[in-house]
């Protein structure tokens, strides 16, 4: 009777120290409330209430990046996806990470999206972004993306950006002293960047936006009309079309003067100017190339733009 009652209590105590062990490493992988987290599992299924008998929204496929509103309860989580805001089991997550350490690249997912100064709808507009740009993410606010963009940080309504993947090189979440100071660089006309930097900086991040003829905003750029609004940010005026570009505004330099912020232009014929970007280094160009590419970065030293330079002016 004695070694059956013994067999009892080391049987219970391994069932509790187990359960102990179970109940700490669960609360350990789900401890965390608001921020980012990553799909650790094929096929999450995104629920519309915090339990298996609430209906399935749809499935998240694994190593996607999605957004932590908070904790339902001690195993769900509401999260946003794409846009859709739902629930998830929180075991079948991975590098959750707390708001001020979220960095990631996202794409805005709706047709000229505002960029507001703070995570709220009556906050004034920073920033227009076209539908399918990419954008960095470098923070999350109250069910907003704090967002780094064209030279402009702000907030994005979560619903109208998702998460694409991870942050590009060099992007920081912004708490990070690193990330402050390179906002502040991109947005303060005082630091230590020339301005034809600063118009390099601005325009490429707009690489991804649409091409549209006779485009001159964010919803949609023709190369002139780029070059045109990229300069109207700060101040320079410039004319409409490429051709009357070339002829009339800045000045000619040479390509071996070549420097960040510079306009270069291209002709089929040698006479008539057909197109033109914005030199941003390393014998590279920003522009509105065609409509099946959009805004892109391209080498100037390449076959075809060698055999249709035309020259290049300085507008700063």
């Amino acid at each position: 009777m004695k070694i059956a009652k013994k067999i009892i209590i080391v049987v219970l105590i391994i069932s509790i120290f187990t359960s102990l062990l179970t109940f700490s490493a669960s609360a350990h992988h789900c401890e965390f409330v608001f921020g980012g987290a990553t799909v650790d599992v094929d096929g999450l299924n995104l629920r519309s209430g915090p339990s298996t008998n609430d209906s399935i929204i749809t499935q998240i496929r694994i190593n996607t990046v999605i957004v932590v509103y908070e904790r339902e309860n001690s195993e769900w989580l509401k999260v946003n996806y794409h846009g859709r805001v739902g629930y998830v089991n929180c075991h079948f997550l991975r590098d959750i990470l707390p708001a001020r350490n979220f960095a990631a690249l996202g794409r805005v997912d709706g047709h000229l999206v505002n960029v507001r100064a703070r995570p709220d709808i009556a906050s004034s507009v920073v920033l227009v972004v076209a539908e399918n740009t990419n954008i960095d993410v470098i923070g999350i606010n109250n069910g907003w993306f704090k967002v780094q963009h064209g030279g402009q940080i702000g907030y994005i309504r979560s619903d109208f950006m998702r998460v694409i993947g991870a942050p590009r090189p060099g992007v920081l979440p912004a708490h990070s002293t690193s990330a402050n100071s390179a906002a502040s660089a991109a947005t303060n006309p005082s630091a230590n960047l020339s301005r034809g930097q600063q118009i390099a900086n601005f325009a490429r991040g707009y690489v991804g936006s649409r091409y549209v003829w006779g485009g001159t905003t964010p919803a949609g750029f023709d190369c002139s009309g780029f070059v045109l609004y990229v300069m109207n940010h700060f101040g320079i005026s410039v004319r409409r079309v490429a051709n009357d570009q070339f002829n009339n505004s800045g000045r000619r330099i040479t390509r071996a003067e070549l420097a960040p912020g510079d306009l270069v232009f291209f002709s089929r014929n040698g006479t008539y100017i057909h197109h033109v970007g914005i030199y941003i280094g390393n014998n590279e160009m920003v522009h509105a190339s065609s409509p099946s590419t959009g805004v892109i970065i391209t080498r100037i030293d390449s076959p075809a733009r060698v055999n249709t330079w035309a020259g290049a002016n300085r507008v700063v």
